[in-house]
């Protein structure tokens, strides 16, 4: 009888520990909430004259993420595809992974939905810095102007 009561206070206590360490382990492992802000982002698109293509493929970017000797240009925060030259679209900008807005956007000349290939090099990109940001609403005119440019090709700029 004496061992079955020693089992069963150990089953009692073993159990509430159990859950409490794994609860404790799993809250330090989470990563702190991101915080955003809300943004609405219209704009056009314009393409060299005599291209045509029925998507433009867009890509949002902070202009520099992070600190120190970690801080870097280019970082993405969303991409969406839009079927005409004029769009709209809303999206949460993460406040503190980043700095600035770039908007890359590139047109699928050939359709196979790949920026360029070794073999076909047609597609036409560009990049704009939104210079009034940050904002909660946006309007951007982008103009493709380079051929199989990815947005590290427009930014940073290369100083004059």
């Amino acid at each position: 009888m004496l061992i079955n009561t020693k089992v069963l206070n150990i089953r009692r206590w073993l159990l509430p520990t159990s859950i409490a360490l794994l609860l404790a382990v799993l809250a330090g492992c989470a990563e702190p909430e991101i915080q955003t802000m809300p943004v609405s982002l219209t704009g056009t698109i314009t393409a060299p004259d005599g291209v045509t293509a029925d998507k433009f493929y867009v890509r949002l970017y902070h202009a520099w993420a992070l600190e120190g000797l970690l801080r870097h240009p280019v970082e993405e925060i969303e991409s969406f595809e839009t079927t005409g030259a004029a769009f709209s679209h809303d999206f949460d900008y993460p406040v503190d992974t980043g700095e600035g807005l770039l908007v890359y956007a590139w047109l699928d000349t050939d359709g196979d939905g790949v920026l360029c290939t070794p073999s076909v090099r047609d597609d036409i990109a560009g990049l704009i810095e939104v210079s009034e940001f940050p904002a909660d609403a946006v309007t951007v005119e982008l103009e493709l102007t380079a051929t199989c440019a990815g947005p590290d090709w427009f930014y940073p700029p290369v100083p004059q």
